[in-house]
């Protein structure tokens, strides 16, 4: 197992990448490079929408979430973040108003508000 996919499951579905964090996964810098470097090398150069499903995340430090704001929209048409409690809410909040990612990202509490969203972007 790659190190990325230590911490996520991704696979692609109706032409969007679907990105589902593991069970209290917690994701500092080091981890960030792993999982976009999997991510990347796993879509093989071709851009998708991606679904980031972050209700089991456990958490993300700070230096991660700016991580990922940038580089983790490499190779993204669109992100749509799927969350369900208030602590999820408040990383959303974060990783939207403080690290501002580079694609149109959006937060959902369910799969399929994300898709719809997401489907615009395929």
């Amino acid at each position: 197992m790659k190190r990325g996919e230590k911490y996520a499951h991704f696979w692609i579905e109706e032409g969007i990448l679907n990105f589902v964090y593991k069970p209290n996964a917690v994701i500092d810098l080091e981890a960030a490079k792993a999982v976009v470097k999997a991510r990347i090398r796993f879509q093989n150069e071709i851009s998708y929408p991606i679904l980031c499903d972050i209700r089991q995340l456990k958490s993300a430090s700070k230096a991660a979430r700016e991580y990922l704001a940038e580089s983790g929209c490499l190779k993204a048409l669109a992100v749509a973040i799927v969350m369900e409690s208030a602590y999820s809410g408040t990383l959303y909040k974060a990783y939207v108003n403080i690290s501002n990612p580079s694609v149109p990202t959006q937060g959902f509490n369910t799969i399929s508000e994300a898709l719809n969203f997401l489907n615009q972007f395929k």
